[in-house]
């Protein structure tokens, strides 16, 4: 990595192409798992229901839900807004948003992300749901990873303009 290519750009070349595409496939990875979960609380929402589709949750989880449509839409809110930010993070039209503000909202998202495969985990949920949060997970994580070190495919990174030339 950090080759030098004809074009003048320390840090350019075959190895960070690789590193951009997979910081690049990770965004779009955990995108894609939040808005499948979004879709998911969409429908539990139509059916009035809570929990995740296949598994509501058992009667006495209502006790302390006023209004599970509501609730659940709520829900599809919060994965609507992950799935924006997993694609904030590799999108260069977020570069305008403070990077504090960017890592200290990928971090949180992270750590929910993470929170969800542990509560699937825990409740031993079928297998298809557990594998596409782990990978929901792992892609969140690898991306926040990614833009903490300002790598190739984030909006933190360096524009090619500032890298240093040769």
């Amino acid at each position: 990595m950090g080759a030098i290519t004809g074009g003048g750009v320390v840090g350019e070349g075959r190895g960070m192409d690789i590193t951009r595409a997979l910081v690049r496939a990770a965004g779009w990875t955990a995108a894609g798992y939040w808005l499948v979960y979004t879709v998911g609380k969409v429908y539990m929402a139509s059916r009035g229901e809570i929990g995740m589709p296949g598994r509501p949750a058992p009667p006495e989880a209502y006790a302390d839900i006023a209004d599970p449509a509501l609730a659940q839409l709520g829900n599809a809110a919060l994965g609507l807004a992950a799935a924006g930010l997993a694609l904030a993070a590799i999108l260069p039209a977020a570069r305008g948003i403070p990077r504090p503000v960017l890592l200290g909202a990928l971090t949180i998202g992270a750590v929910f992300t993470v929170l969800g495969l542990t509560a699937t985990l825990m409740h031993s949920a079928p297998w298809p749901e557990t594998v596409i949060t782990a990978i929901g997970a792992f892609a969140f994580t690898a991306v926040t990873v990614a833009a903490y070190r300002r790598a190739p495919g984030t909006a933190t990174a360096a524009p090619p303009a500032a890298r240093a030339p040769v």
